[in-house]
C-alpha cells in the first residue's frame, strides 16, 4: 500500500525507518510521498534520506494530485490533525496519525465521525501498548494470575522537555497533554476497562523549567470499582523511572509490578504462600511504531476497526481533558461530561 507522510520533522523522520523495516519484514508498504511546507526543511531531509524530488510536495493537496496513494501518515502538530485528517479522507485515502488525536476534544470528534462518514480506517499510533511489558501484562490479568485488581498506582519521574524554548517548555499543562496519554491509553489497554471519573492536581516544583505545570497526581476511578493512581514529576533530576513508568497492580492473589521495565509477580501475605517471580515477557513480531503500522494496514486488508481506532482513542483522550479540567476547576471530573 501507498503512503504519504505529511510533515518532516524529528518524528515524522522516524516513520521513514518504520516503513523500510516494515516493508523487510514481507508487508506491502511504500512511501510515495513527502510534504512539507517549509522549503528548507524539506530539502534538508531530502538530502538527508536520498528522497527523489519528484516525490517532495509543498501540500497534502499537491500530493495527493501528483501520486497514486492509499493512505496517510500524519506527523504534524495536533491543531493541525483535523485539516490533515478531512483532507485525506475527502480524498478516499485512510489516516494514521500520531497522537494526540487532537489538541481540541471536540475537532477530535469531529475527525473520527469524519472518518466514519467517509468509510475509512482511522488510527492513533499509541505505540507504547504495543510493547512486550504491557501485552504480557494484559494477559497475566486475563489469565486471573493475581484475581481482579481493585488497586494501581504508576509513577513516572523524567528529566523531561528541558530544552530551553521548545514548545514543551512554554506550553500549559505539558506532562498531562503530551505525555499523559500514553500511560493514559496504556491504562485502558492492560487494565481492560475504562474510566469513570478522574481528579487532578498540579504544580511545579521551585527548581522547574516548564511555564505549564509539569507535576501532577491524579487519581482516576475506572469500572468495577478499580482505583488508579498516577503520579508524574516531569522536573526530576533525581532517579528515573522507565517511560513505561513504574506500575503497581494489586489484587486479592498478590501484585503484578514494572520494575525499570521488568515484570514481576509477588505474593507477600499469607507467610505461608510468599512468591516471587519475574515474568519473561511475550515475544512479539512487531514492537511500537512498527506494530502500530502493520496493524493498521492489516486492519484495511481485512475491513475491521483496528486497535487505537479515532473512535476508540477518544476514551483515553476524554481521560486526558478530564484531568486538565479537574485541575483547572478543582473539582472530580466524569468522564460521561466529555463523552
Amino acid at each position: 500500500m501507498k503512503a504519504i507522510l505529511v510533515g518532516m520533522g524529528g518524528r515524522a523522520q522516524s516513520w521513514i525507518g518504520v516503513c523500510d523495516r516494515v516493508r523487510k519484514s514481507g508487508t506491502d508498504v511504500d512511501l510515495v510521498g513527502f510534504v512539507e511546507p517549509v522549503d528548507d526543511q524539506r530539502t534538508k531531509v531530502a538530502e538527508k534520506f536520498s528522497i527523489g524530488k519528484d516525490r517532495l510536495f509543498s501540500s497534502l493537496t499537491v500530493a495527493v494530485a501528483g501520486t497514486e496513494a492509499d493512505f496517510v501518515i500524519d506527523v504534524t502538530p495536533p491543531a493541525v490533525h483535523e485539516a490533515v485528517a478531512l483532507e485525506a479522507f475527502d480524498a478516499g485515502l485512510h489516516v494514521i496519525g500520531e497522537k494526540p488525536l487532537s489538541d481540541d476534544f471536540a475537532a477530535a470528534k469531529r475527525i473520527v465521525d469524519a472518518s466514519e462518514s467517509a468509510g475509512k480506517t482511522h488510527m492513533i499510533t499509541q505505540n507504547y501498548r504495543f510493547g512486550n511489558v504491557p501485552r504480557t501484562t494484559r494477559r497475566l490479568l486475563a489469565e486471573d494470575r493475581i484475581g481482579t485488581p481493585e488497586q494501581v498506582v504508576v509513577g513516572f519521574q523524567k528529566t523531561w522537555a528541558h530544552n530551553p524554548g521548545s514548545h514543551y517548555t512554554t506550553m500549559a499543562h505539558p506532562l498531562l497533554t503530551d505525555m499523559g496519554i500514553h500511560h493514559f491509553d496504556l491504562m485502558r489497554y492492560v487494565l481492560a476497562c475504562e474510566p469513570v471519573s478522574a481528579s487532578c492536581t498540579i504544580w511545579n516544583p521551585s527548581w522547574g523549567w516548564h511555564a505549564g505545570e509539569a507535576s501532577h497526581v491524579l487519581y482516576v476511578e475506572f469500572e468495577g470499582g478499580l482505583h488508579v493512581i498516577h503520579h508524574a514529576f516531569g522536573s526530576s533530576v533525581g532517579r528515573q523511572s522507565p517511560w513505561n513508568g513504574d506500575w503497581h497492580i494489586d489484587g486479592p492473589e498478590g501484585s503484578i509490578s514494572w520494575e525499570d521495565d521488568h515484570l514481576f509477580v509477588t505474593r507477600n501475605h499469607p507467610p505461608d504462600q510468599k512468591a516471587r517471580e519475574e515474568i519473561p515477557v511475550d515475544e512479539l513480531p512487531h514492537l511500537g511504531q512498527d506494530a502500530c503500522l502493520v496493524e493498521f494496514l492489516a486492519a484495511i486488508t481485512e475491513g475491521r476497526e483496528p486497535e487505537c481506532s479515532g473512535r476508540d482513542n477518544l476514551k483515553s483522550l476524554a481521560l486526558t481533558f478530564a484531568a486538565v479540567q479537574s485541575a483547572v476547576e478543582k473539582r472530580p471530573v466524569q468522564i460521561s461530561e466529555l463523552l
